[in-house]
């Protein structure tokens, strides 16, 4: 295939592309947006399935991912006043929790071997 006709059918593709791809905020809706939370956590619920971090309340779902210094943890081992970081997913109005993390996951650096 020519250069010139490879240009023109790629343009082709992403000029179609861009038109039949259903935009978000032309239908009135809000996308979603990534948001992430660093601080202590102050409130957790079991039966609620929430937690609350630095004054926002979480939704916890089956696909968060909680892990404590490096290792699989449950929603039962978190507790108030533990440092977390949250990534977090936002539609709407509601914020789920997709990863949550906590503890102190140690680094080990290789030992440094001094010249002779």
């Amino acid at each position: 295939m020519r250069p010139l006709t490879r240009s023109v059918l790629a343009l082709a593709v992403a000029a179609a592309f861009t038109t039949f791809t259903p935009d978000a905020s032309a239908a009135g809706k809000k996308g979603p947006a990534d948001t992430g939370l660093h601080g202590k956590i102050t409130a957790v619920d079991k039966d609620a399935k929430t937690i609350t971090i630095a004054g926002k309340t979480l939704q916890i779902d089956d696909t968060t991912v909680i892990t404590n210094a490096g290792k699989r943890a449950k929603l039962e081992d978190l507790k108030p006043g533990t440092d977390a970081t949250v990534s977090t997913f936002k539609l709407g109005e509601k914020l789920t929790a997709v990863s949550i993390k906590t503890g102190v996951v140690a680094a080990v650096a290789p030992a440094v071997k001094k010249k002779k």
